[in-house]
Parts: structure tokens; sequence; C-alpha cells
């Protein structure tokens, strides 16, 4: 299930979409065979009642059916090709042509492959974070998934070194397509501080050494592979995820637990800053950060605000042309070229890609509907997490247990923080929709409901009580 989640992170800088599409199907197979084969038992449990108890939670989950719905919606849009710019004989214009069928969902041919992809194993992980994981397996998912992330930010740092291009371009991502890999890394990040308390807790000594991997690999790809304002943003949210997490492992396990932490993250800290003297180019470094050595810099620049302002100016006028189905999957770079006047040439250049406001550029490509599909799992994950959340809460005034009874397990807050600083910086990019981004918000929102310790009329649900089999 881990490698699942951080598989683009490998594949897609070497292989492409194709292929990342290809492998992200095969592993959402076998991700569905582990689920239903081997979830976490509660205590007491038998493997055959802890595999029946999961088929009929994710049966009885209207998430479950609701992900059906969007893998058709999904396949529906790589099926509906046919978006491109076509030249009129007759009348002498260009103009953009509609999807074959105009009032379905739609985009370019082949565009849709990778995001049906992605949605087919977002539903996957979705699935097996709500009903398949317990306490322990949650906390091994975070280790593990951010421990491959970061092995490969040092693979592909290790890649630019030797001078591979695409990576390096992938390093150097600016404004233009305004999607970045880094995203993924940054919530990764976050997962591994969560593991690392998770790891003290449980007294995973054995895991130490990985961990530093994992968050040493994970710092280096937020800041080889992200723009500053993504840098900090994710770093805010490492930090208070952090936070909380040692207030946690702290309230649990006390001692010396905080100062080792702390140490910990020092080391850590250390031997991604070693990876990016000895592997990250120079040519990566010197745009890092630049404008707080420029009189008068700001992390947003003046160009950078006029950019985004056009361009979500072209985004609002495709989108009132076409509200509901929009004008289909990576179609913007066409409109850009049909709605720029000639000032707005001046502002961005003749390659840009991407909408510097993701949440237009959805509205631009994929309409009211498009929208109302992308944010509706998000919808359920977030009732799930109130009501598991406020329950919590209920019980632990019910019961007495005083502000200790209030600290949550650190899982419980990730999925809130790692949505909202994706949306954060979603008003800056669009890569919230990337498949490694959307698969690692989806999997710690997912997880942050059912962290939540269960009470004694919250059934169906996974709990404190269970164990993991590995």
């Amino acid at each position: 299930m881990a490698l699942l989640a951080a598989a683009p992170l490998f594949l897609y800088p070497f292989c492409g979409e194709v292929w990342t599409a290809r492998a992200l199907l095969w592993l959402s197979l076998l991700s569905v065979v582990w689920m239903f084969m081997e979830p976490s038992r509660r205590k007491g449990e038998m493997l055959h009642d802890a595999r029946l108890r999961v088929f009929l939670a994710v049966v009885g989950d209207p998430l479950f059916w609701l992900s059906a719905v969007l893998t058709a919606i999904a396949a529906i849009r790589l099926l509906n090709g046919g978006v491109a710019m076509v030249y009129d004989a007759e009348t002498m214009q260009w103009s953009l042509r509609r999807p074959h069928v105009p009032f379905l969902p739609g985009g370019l041919d082949a565009a849709g492959y990778l995001p049906f992809s992605a949605v087919v194993a977002s539903a996957v992980i979705m699935q097996t974070c709500r009903h398949a994981l317990g306490k322990s397996a949650r906390v091994c998912f975070l280790f593990v998934a951010s421990f491959l992330s970061g092995l490969s930010a040092i693979a592909l740092s290790a890649a630019m070194f030797c001078g591979d291009h695409a990576v390096l371009s992938a390093a150097l991502a600016g404004a233009e397509d305004a999607s970045y890999i880094g995203n993924a890394f940054g919530l990764h990040l976050a997962g591994g501080l969560v593991a690392l308390a998770g790891a003290f807790e449980r007294k995973w000594k054995r895991t130490m050494p990985f961990l530093i991997v994992s968050i040493g690999g994970c710092g280096v790809g937020l800041y080889s592979f992200a723009p500053d304002f993504v840098i900090v943003a994710y770093s805010a949210a490492a930090a208070l995820v952090f936070s909380l997490a040692l207030l946690y492992a702290q309230s649990k396990v006390g001692g010396l637990v905080l100062p080792k932490s702390l140490a910990f993250l020092l080391i850590s800290a250390a031997a991604g800053l070693l990876v990016v003297m000895g592997l990250v180019p120079a040519a990566v470094k010197e745009v890092r950060f630049a404008w707080l050595f420029q009189e008068g810099g700001r992390l947003l620049s003046d160009g950078f605000l006029a950019a985004r302002d056009a361009l979500s100016s072209i985004a609002a006028s495709v989108w009132r042309g076409h509200p509901w189905t929009g004008t289909g999957l990576g179609s913007f770079p066409l409109d850009i070229r049909f709605e720029a006047t000639p000032e707005m040439w001046r502002i961005f250049p003749a390659s840009q890609k991407g909408c510097l406001n993701g949440w237009w550029q959805l509205l631009a490509e994929r309409g009211i509907s498009g929208a109302i599909f992308f944010l509706s799992p998000l919808a359920f994950l977030l009732w799930t997490f109130v009501v598991r959340g406020f329950a919590a809460a209920k019980d632990a005034v019910r019961r007495r247990r005083g502000a200790s009874g209030f600290v949550f397990h650190p899982v419980c807050w990730l999925g809130p923080v790692a949505v909202a600083a994706t949306a954060a910086c979603g008003f800056f990019d669009h890569s919230f929709w990337r498949a490694e981004t959307m698969m690692a918000v989806v999997a710690m929102f997912a997880m942050s409901g059912p962290a939540f310790p269960a009470v004694a009329n919250q059934a169906g649900s996974t709990g404190d009580g269970e164990v993991t089999n590995g």
C-alpha cells in the first residue's frame, strides 16, 4: 500500500505518464488483494473474521460507491477525447474542437490515462486506510511511504548529479507549468515526522536509521523539487504536525522522548543537508530563496502575481463559456492561445502551460461538475473526521479524563493539515491533482477520522484496541 502511494515519485520522472499509469493500476490490484486478505485484526479477532468485517465495511461505505462513480467518470473522460486546435480553411480561423461527446467530460487524446489511474489508486487507498488499517498499521504505512519517498528523493538527486535532464527540468520547473512533484515530498515529510513519534511510542528502535532517510530524504525532495512558496507552506505544515506529535509522545511515553525527538530531527536535517551539498546541482541551489538576498525581494514577486491575475482571468472567461463540463482535461494551454490579449503575452511567456491558480484551472478544464466530483471524496472524509472527533471529545469529557484525554494521536491531525497546506498551495499552482499528491492527501485524510479513539457506540470502525499482523 505504501509502495502504491510513493510509486509515482519513482516512476514519473523516468517512465512518463503511460508507464506510470500502468504501474499504478497493477499496484492497485495488488493492494486490493492485500486489503481483503491481510487486514489489521482487532484484539482476539480471527483473520477470517477480520476479512469479513473489512469486506462488509467496504461494501457498506457510501464512499466506496462514490469512488466507483468517480472511476466511471474518469474512464469516460479518458475515452471521450478529441479536444484539439482545428483550422477552418473556409473561414481561415482557428478554433478549439470539443470532445467527441460534448455534453460528457472529455479532454485531449490520452490526457486522461494517468488521472484515471490516480482515481483508481486513490479509491483503493481510501478504503484501505478507512477500514483495513489499525493503529500500528497506520504508523507503519506512514513510515514505509515516507521512507520510500525519501529514498526516491535521494535517487532523483543522484540522477541530477549525473546529468539527467528530465529530473533537472523537474527541479527547475517554474511558473510556466505550475505543477511540482515537490508537494508530495512535503506531505510525506509530515508523515515521516508522525511516524517518528509513533516509533518512539512503540519502541521500534530498528526503524530509526530508516527514519533518517524518511525525514532527511523527504526534506531533500521538498527543497529540490518545489518552489519557495511551496517549501514554506509544507515546512510550516510539517512543523505544526511535529509539534502535535511531540505533545502526544510526551503525554504517552514521557521521559526523554522530547529531547530525543529533537536530536533525531537535527540528525535527519544534517543528513539531508549533506545530500543537498553533495548531489543537488548548483543551478537548483541558486534559485532557491534567492529573493532573500535581493533588495526588496518578496516570496511572491510582482511579476508572478501579475501573471497569476492574468491567467486567472483567462480561466474565469473560459469557465463562463463552458460552466458545467469545462473545455476538457489538459485544454488550458490551448485556451490561453484563444483568450490571451497582446498585453497578457507581455506578462507571461508564450510557453505558458498552466494557470497560477489551480482552482480556476480546475473550473476551466472540468467545470462545476468536475469540481464537485473532485472535491466530493474530501467531503465524505471530512464528515467522518468531524463525527469521530466530536464523539472522541465528548467521550473524554464524559469520562473526565482531563487535559490528557484530548491529546489525540497525531495521525488525527495529519489529514486536515495536509489538506489545508495542499489547498493553500492550490491558489498558486495546480499540483493538487498530480497523482502522487492526490494519493498522499487522501491517504492521510482517510486515516485521520478512524485514528480517533473508538467509543462504545461506534461500530464498524477501527480503534485503538486493534493489532496489526505486519
